[in-house]
């Protein structure tokens, strides 16, 4: 298995802080939105940090959390040498989260931080009380990549994409470097047979071992991706990881991106559907019916509670 590789090996090793780091992330993002820091968090525990953030809509985690909160919890988990996954929750992750079990396990673990990736969770936490949360937590992966690649490049942080064909890892890594130029970058492919004790599951992890990455996106669909993250996170030690879904496929173009402003309207999921309906035609057609099934379900066992 050839892996692709952007970018050379030079930079922090995982666990080490760097050289002004707060500061030079704070540069860079200085228009990007923040939850305010305490001045206490950079010697907080990274799961109490995250809990902090954190509430339940329908039972389920969500942790409101704008585009630099992203970043200063890798730095955190970077300077800490703590573990830190980052997942992406909407209405396709609602329905997951109550229909396969390792997705919801992997969003309980406390090392878990599951961004709000459709604005309909925003008025689903408001519902749940999470007064706190607004359409700056809306933070879409297409949205936040950007930046946080930049701000993974100022800071040496060596990145591992880990998803899609070998032609599409490869031109997402390009539009990358594109955007964060001297960023560090490798990956492959993400079409493997992913059992946990099989040759090619662990000839994987011997490539990123080998990289050595302080950030592992993972693109392989939802569902297959937090499997693979679940079965693997013993091996993937102290790295930030993060679901990246199909956004590998929209960086090499193979996917139009619908534009920006459709996001906060919720109309990216019309765009999808009109552009490709085979693919998304279940998601947004029928899954909605069978989520709003589950979930009144869910409340009669629970006798009308929350």
């Amino acid at each position: 298995m050839t892996a692709n590789r952007i970018g050379g090996r030079s930079g922090i090793a995982p666990g080490d802080s760097g050289v002004s780091l707060d500061e030079r992330v704070d540069e860079l993002l200085n228009s990007t939105s923040r939850t305010p820091m305490h001045p206490d968090d950079n010697d907080r525990p990274l799961v109490d940090w995250i809990a902090d953030r954190s509430g339940r809509i329908f039972g389920l985690r969500i942790t409101p959390t704008t585009k630099g909160d992203l970043v200063d919890a890798t730095a955190l988990s970077i300077r800490q040498g703590r573990q830190l996954i980052i997942v992406g929750q909407n209405m396709h992750g609602l329905y997951t989260a109550l229909t396969n079990d390792a997705f919801h396990a992997l969003q309980e673990l406390p090392q878990s931080l599951v961004h709000i990736d459709g604005f309909p969770i925003v008025y689903f936490a408001w519902l749940h009380g999470l007064r706190r949360t607004r359409m700056a937590h809306r933070t879409g992966v297409h949205d936040w990549l950007p930046d946080y690649v930049r701000a993974a490049s100022a800071n040496r942080w060596r990145i591992y994409c880990l998803g899609s064909g070998a032609d599409v890892n490869a031109r997402a890594m390009q539009k990358l470097a594109r955007i964060a130029p001297g960023a560090a970058l490798e990956g492959r492919n993400g079409f493997f047979d992913t059992t946990r004790d099989g040759a090619e599951n662990r000839a994987v992890l011997d490539d990123i071992a080998a990289f050595d990455p302080h950030i592992v996106l993972v693109g392989m669909g939802m569902g297959r991706q937090e499997k693979w993250i679940l079965d693997n996170r013993g091996a993937l030690a102290e790295r930030c990881i993060i679901t990246v879904g199909a956004c590998l496929e929209y960086m090499a173009g193979e996917m139009r991106i619908s534009p920006r402003w459709f996001g906060p309207f919720g109309l990216e999921a019309l765009w999808r559907l009109v552009t490709r309906p085979r693919r998304y035609a279940h998601r947004y057609l029928v899954e909605p019916w069978l989520l709003l099934a589950l979930l009144v379900r869910s409340r009669r066992s629970h006798g009308g509670g929350r």
